[in-house]
């Protein structure tokens, strides 16, 4: 049903039901010359009250225009009842007429409290919306800025460390030094992309993990390996930035690196419905220290509860054979 024939409906059924409360107390005449006195008013009130709302901003002059467009539909409307029924002679000579026309500026004043109170909860939630607009900005920049600070984490150590072992495989190994720049060449092009995209994918984020990986590889040698079980589908879902790096970090400096033959990182991804499970393996050494107490590991913590509140689950387990799994679930469309 439109507005406007939903407005016209509770319009006469108010105005109705006030004539038959008049009715039931004895005032006036019969129903319908109460319905047609009370249907005269109330549309008269309406017809001088709404345009004066229209053509004033909101405030004190909005509420004064309403009164007066009250006073004057309820004048109007005893005129045209009294014109229409043809009971009683124009004008207010009658105190029935002169108590019509307070009876319509009581139910009018009524009506203009009822449309100030409406009108009021309508700033309050406006201003409520505005309120929490301006907290999810400033979420925002508080989660734009930890990411900063963890890419900031990462990145100069990672990059330290990897170029000290090119300058040193460029003499003793130029294929393999070759491979590294190639990998790490990727790995930077991939971060850049990253940082200023707006929205990323999970195969965005496998993409650069994986050139990641390979460079620690060729640091480490056989005493690393890994694997990415992601089906072709899933890359396509949306994820955010620096989530999975962190973790694999942890995981190679914590569990594998100590461990004299080193292991693997597996990295798969299942979905279940309307949510996104990304786990990240290893078979290392296990909970060296209390479990999830890194900076790194908190600020995916952080990151999590900040973009998807209580949608979102970060877990830490240790395996039973060994190694910690790491399992973040977050809802995808």
């Amino acid at each position: 049903m439109r507005p406007i024939l939903i407005r016209v409906v509770v319009g006469i059924a108010a105005n109705t039901l006030i004539a038959a409360l008049l009715t039931v107390v004895g005032f006036g005449g019969s129903f319908l010359e109460n319905l047609v006195f009370s249907q005269c008013i109330g549309w008269a009130i309406y017809g001088f009250t709404a345009p004066a709302i229209r053509a004033v901003e909101p405030g004190p002059l909005r509420l004064l225009a309403a009164t007066a467009g009250v006073s004057a539909g309820a004048v109007t409307g005893v005129l045209l009842g009294q014109l229409l029924t043809g009971r009683h002679a124009l004008g207010f000579g009658e105190a029935w007429a002169v108590q019509s026309i307070f009876i319509g500026l009581f139910f009018g004043a009524v009506g203009s409290l009822l449309f100030w109170l409406r009108e009021r909860t309508q700033t309050l939630e406006l201003e409520l919306q505005q309120r929490e607009m301006r907290r999810l900005e400033a979420e925002n920049g508080r989660v734009e800025a930890q990411l900063r600070m963890l890419q900031a984490q990462i990145e100069p150590h990672f990059l330290f460390n990897t170029l000290a072992n090119l300058n040193g495989l460029i003499e003793m190994d130029p294929p393999l030094a070759q491979k590294l720049l190639d990998a790490l060449i990727r790995y930077l092009r991939g971060s850049l992309a990253r940082a200023r995209a707006e929205r990323g994918t999970l195969g965005d984020e496998l993409k650069l993990l994986e050139a990641y990986l390979e460079i620690l590889k060729i640091r480490m040698g056989e005493r690393l390996a890994f694997r990415l079980r992601v089906e072709e589908a899933l890359r396509g879902l949306p994820f955010p930035p620096m989530l999975l790096q962190p973790l694999v970090e942890n995981a190679i400096r914590h569990g594998l690196e100590p461990k004299v033959e080193g292991g693997t990182v597996e990295v798969s991804a299942s979905r279940d419905g309307n949510r996104l499970r990304v786990e990240v393996r290893d078979d290392g050494l296990g909970f060296a220290e209390a479990p999830g107490g890194g900076t790194g590991l908190a600020n995916v913590r952080e990151r999590i509860a900040s973009l998807f509140g209580g949608a979102g689950r970060f877990t830490l387990a240790e395996c039973p054979a060994g190694g910690v799994a790491a399992t973040l679930e977050i809802p995808v469309p």
